[in-house]
């Protein structure tokens, strides 16, 4: 419930995170590292928050397939920060609601 942030590394595979249930740390800077290569990483993340993607992708990529609530879009608190590098692989966001 207190998610601050982390670090995923999918070298030739990959995994599947969700964080459907967690929420935002408001005394964190909540940035999540993300190193895909030949692999990639799915992540489920509501879809209240606000993702800042910065991820270098090199024959790859990392795409937020999320559907977009405008509404909350001025809430800093609920802002998730990706980070990383996408090499021959990638990753994508998605949300359940």
């Amino acid at each position: 419930q207190n998610f601050k942030g982390g670090k995923v590394v999918c070298i030739f595979g990959g995994g599947n995170y969700n964080l459907s249930q967690a929420k935002l740390s408001p005394e964190s800077n909540n940035v999540l590292d993300v190193t895909c290569i030949f692999g990639g990483g799915s992540f489920v993340v509501p879809s209240d928050w606000n993702v800042q993607i910065s991820v270098t992708s090199i024959f790859g990529g990392f795409k937020d397939n999320r559907k977009m609530m405008a509404a909350n879009s001025s809430d800093t608190t609920k802002t998730l920060y990706i980070t990383g590098l996408c090499l021959f692989g990638g990753g994508d966001l998605k949300s359940y609601s």
